[in-house]
């Protein structure tokens, strides 16, 4: 079993064999094409050296393999150029070779009558088994006919008997060891590839997998940043928008607003927490809507408290900015009947402008703030105090 399964390829799906073989093409016609530029010099200077003694039957057969080698390579060109389909290409380096292979055999039979050795066949088949990648099936394929034209031409070119059946003895283990190493080769350079493409293919689907890990956890980042009830963001959420704001440590100006639904606790104590719910929903989502907030900046702070941060803006723009926000909450016209400041949900404001430069700095905006909301609440509620100063009192 082990010997077999050292000229076995391992599984692989019909595409990667089909990319296999397309990866086998491409580099037989680099080898070959380097190999008939080979042939050409070499048999260039054999035509050049043997012309002086007169053309005889082995110029000629210099000649045909100089013009087979060109031939080939001119038809690459052309195949190329003309996007020929791979089928073709396979049997015109399979042609090639089978050529090579037959020239080979041709000059060893002549060399009989002259020489009697087998040289020219055997540097031929060495260089096709050990340079050509071939499959077994491709392999027998131009290797058969010209072995069988070798051993049935043999006996009428060489009259020694002696040397004849050193001929076939030699022949067949040669030929033998240099089948095997092809297919060793072949099988070499197969696993090689597969083992390439697995790689590739557990790299890529690594690579998926960490772009949806990615996906994930930039989707959880964002959950763990947003309200779940209201949809807005949460605390950290805003704390997060703060510190991008303020990360190139310039001075600038901030404004906090604190935002608290008026006697919300009455609310839930005679509508339901479900209605409650659904009335910090609205006033969240109308809020975003209807005034030009920054998205982050907004955020629900904790229970029916809101905060918003907004930066760069005047006296003016910011009680423009709390009256939209006011205006926001009326419009959904949602009934409080228990409410002491109006008989449908209102909200108190209190805001805090100073220049900040640095986001740990945020902890005294919202204290700033949160004294400013409950002077506002203190005042009767459905109201909004604007402080610019720090107040004595928060600590």
């Amino acid at each position: 079993m082990g010997i077999f399964h050292a000229f076995t390829l391992p599984s692989a799906t019909k595409e990667n064999k089909r990319k296999l073989k397309e990866v086998v093409l491409e580099e037989n016609i680099k080898r070959t094409k380097l190999f008939a530029l080979i042939v050409i010099v070499f048999e260039a200077l054999l035509i050049v050296m043997h012309l002086p003694k007169g053309i005889n039957l082995y110029v000629g057969l210099y000649v045909v393999l100089f013009s087979i080698a060109a031939i080939y390579l001119f038809s690459l060109y052309m195949m190329r150029k003309k996007q020929v389909s791979i089928r073709y290409r396979m049997l015109l380096v399979h042609m090639i070779v089978f050529l090579f292979l037959t020239w080979g055999t041709m000059i060893t039979l002549f060399d009989q009558l002259h020489y009697g050795h087998v040289m020219a066949f055997v540097v031929n088949y060495m260089c096709v088994s050990t340079l050509f990648l071939a499959n077994g099936k491709h392999y027998l394929l131009f290797a058969i006919p010209n072995v069988l034209f070798l051993y049935v031409g043999l006996p009428f070119f060489q009259t020694s008997a002696d040397m004849l059946s050193g001929h076939y003895t030699n022949l067949t283990v040669f030929i033998f060891f240099c089948w095997l190493a092809s297919q060793l080769l072949y099988k070499g350079f197969a696993v090689n590839f597969y083992n390439k493409l697995l790689l590739t293919e557990m790299n890529e689907a690594l690579e998926a997998q960490i772009a949806q890990n990615e996906g994930m956890n930039e989707q959880l980042k964002k959950q763990a940043m947003q309200d779940e009830l209201t949809g807005v963001p949460n605390r950290r959420g805003f704390q997060s928008y703060i510190r991008a704001a303020l990360i190139d440590d310039a001075e600038r100006k901030l404004s906090v607003f604190l935002l608290d639904v008026d006697a919300f606790k009455s609310y839930n104590d005679h509508y339901g927490h479900l209605r409650g719910d659904e009335v910090l929903r609205l006033i969240a989502q109308s809020v975003y809507q209807d005034t030009a907030i920054p998205s982050d900046g907004w955020a629900r702070y904790g229970g029916e408290e809101f905060v918003l941060a907004v930066f760069d803006r005047s006296a003016d723009e910011l009680v423009q900015l709390a009256e939209a926000i006011r205006q926001a909450v009326k419009k959904l016209h949602m009934e409080h009947a228990y409410s002491p400041a109006a008989d449908k949900v209102t909200v108190s404001m209190g805001i805090y402008s100073a220049v900040i430069s640095s986001w740990e700095q945020l902890p005294d905006f919202l204290g700033q703030a949160d004294e400013a909301l409950y002077e506002a609440k203190r005042s009767g509620r459905n109201t909004v105090v604007q402080r610019k100063e720090p107040s004595e009192s928060f600590a």
